[in-house]
C-alpha cells in the first residue's frame, strides 16, 4: 500500500476538519466518534512509523496489525488492513496538512445519489430543517463510509444479521460484487439538532458505490471496522430497536433523552462512559472480547483461504517471548482488560510486544507449486 494522491485541496479538507471542531464546540452533545471511539493516541503510519494528529481506536488501528500477523498475513498486508479499518471513521489520514492514505470514492459518477424530496417523504410532519446527514462536517466529501454521511448507520452501527453485517461479509469476501446497504435521513425544526429529536426520519436501501473493489484486502479492512462496531453497539442497537427508530445513534443528554446504552459525549470522553466501559474490567468490556475472538475468526478464514503466507497461531498457542509465555488467547485478555479507556499508549506498547512475539516464531508455509504437463 503506498500513500494515495490527493483526492481534493489538502487545505479545504483541513478546513473541514477546522469546521468539526468548532461545531462540536456549538453542539456539546452532537456525537463524533461511533464504534471504538477514539482514544488519546494518534494514528502511526505502519509502514514509516511516523504518528499524525488523527486520534485513533487501538481495536481498529493497533490491535488489527497484531491480529493480521497472528493470522498469517505478511507485515504488508497487515499494515493495509490496519489502515482501511481505521480509515472507515477517519476518512483521511497523514501528518500535519498532508494526506497519506484516503477513502475517498474516485469511479465515476457520483459518490451519492439525490438526496429524497422531503415534501414527500415527511407529508404531515415537520421537515423544515436537514439534521442528517451532516455533509459540511465530512473530512473527504465522497467518502462513504463517512459518519457524517448517508450511510453512516450503515457502516457504523450494522445490526448483526444478513441485509448489514452480512452484506459487508459478502462484498469484502467477493461472494458478491454489489454492497447493497442503506441512507438514513432526518428533518425536523431549527431546534431539532438530533437524529433522536427529529420528527421525521426516512431509510431507504441502496447500492452503495464505492471505488474499493468487492473482495480486495480493503474491502476487508472496512469489514472488519464494521463487524468491531456491530458488537461495540450492540446494546445500543437493541435499545434504539426497543424505542421503533429505524437506525440506532448515540444520545446526548441533555440535548436528547437519556438512552443509558446510547448515551455518549464525544468532547468528555471517560473511563466510565459507553465507549470507555469497553475496556478494563467493566462488564461492557466482554463484548470487546466476543468482537476480537470475531475478527480472528475472519482474519484466520481468510488467511488460510487465500492470502495467508504463514500458518496461523492459534489462540492456545504460547507466545514464547511474552514474559510467562501467555497463549494469544491470554495477550488478547490482557490488551482489553488491563488498561483503562485512558491508557491507550499502555494498550499499543503491549500491542507492540505481541507483534514482535509473533513474528518471532510464526513459521511460513511452504506452498508446493506443480509445473503444467502437456502431452
Amino acid at each position: 500500500m503506498k500513500p494515495t494522491t490527493k483526492m481534493q485541496s489538502v487545505a479545504a479538507i483541513r478546513f473541514v476538519r477546522l469546521l468539526i471542531a468548532a461545531a462540536v464546540a456549538v453542539f456539546a452533545g452532537v456525537a463524533l466518534a461511533w464504534g471504538f471511539a477514539e482514544e488519546p493516541l494518534t494514528f502511526r503510519d505502519p509502514y514509516t512509523g511516523q504518528t499524525t494528529d488523527e486520534e485513533i481506536s487501538t481495536i481498529h488501528a493497533d490491535l488489527t496489525y497484531v491480529l493480521a500477523l497472528a493470522a498469517g498475513f505478511s507485515t504488508d498486508d497487515a499494515a493495509l488492513l490496519l489502515i482501511w479499518n481505521q480509515l472507515t471513521d477517519s476518512e483521511a489520514l497523514g501528518p500535519g496538512a498532508a494526506i497519506s492514505y484516503t477513502n475517498a470514492y474516485t469511479g465515476a459518477g457520483p459518490a451519492f445519489y439525490p438526496p429524497p424530496d422531503p415534501d414527500v417523504v415527511c407529508r404531515g410532519k415537520i421537515h423544515s430543517t436537514a439534521i442528517w446527514p451532516r455533509p459540511a462536517d465530512m473530512v473527504v466529501s465522497t467518502s462513504v463510509t463517512s459518519r457524517f454521511g448517508p450511510y453512516s448507520p450503515f457502516f457504523h452501527f450494522p445490526r448483526q444479521n444478513a441485509q448489514e453485517t452480512g452484506a459487508l461479509h459478502d462484498w469484502a469476501w467477493g461472494l458478491t460484487d454489489r454492497l447493497v446497504g442503506y441512507e438514513a435521513y432526518a428533518w425536523g425544526s431549527p431546534a431539532d439538532m438530533t437524529v433522536l429529536r427529529a420528527a421525521c426520519r426516512y431509510t431507504r436501501t441502496a447500492v452503495i458505490t464505492t471505488s474499493v473493489p468487492a473482495g480486495s484486502l480493503e474491502a476487508f479492512g472496512v469489514y472488519l471496522h464494521s463487524l468491531a462496531d456491530s458488537y461495540s453497539h450492540l446494546a445500543c442497537n437493541a435499545a434504539m430497536t426497543g424505542l421503533g427508530m429505524p437506525w440506532a445513534t448515540h444520545t446526548t443528554p441533555p440535548l436528547d433523552q437519556s438512552v443509558p446504552e446510547c448515551d455518549y459525549h464525544p468532547r468528555t470522553p471517560a473511563a466510565n462512559d459507553v465507549h470507555g466501559r469497553e475496556f478494563y474490567t467493566y462488564t461492557d468490556a466482554l463484548r470487546t472480547d466476543a468482537a476480537i475472538q470475531h475478527i480472528y475468526r475472519e482474519l484466520v478464514a481468510r488467511s488460510q483461504q487465500r492470502a495467508g503466507r504463514y500458518w496461523p497461531i492459534g489462540l492456545d498457542m504460547p507466545l514464547a517471548a511474552i514474559a510467562g509465555a501467555p497463549t494469544l488467547s491470554q495477550t488478547l485478555y490482557a490488551f482489553v482488560h488491563n488498561w483503562d479507556f485512558e491508557q491507550a499508549a499502555e494498550r499499543r506498547a503491549y500491542a507492540d510486544q505481541l507483534a514482535a512475539a509473533i513474528l518471532a516464531q510464526r513459521r511460513a508455509i511452504q506452498r508446493l507449486y506443480l509445473p503444467l504437463t502437456t502431452r
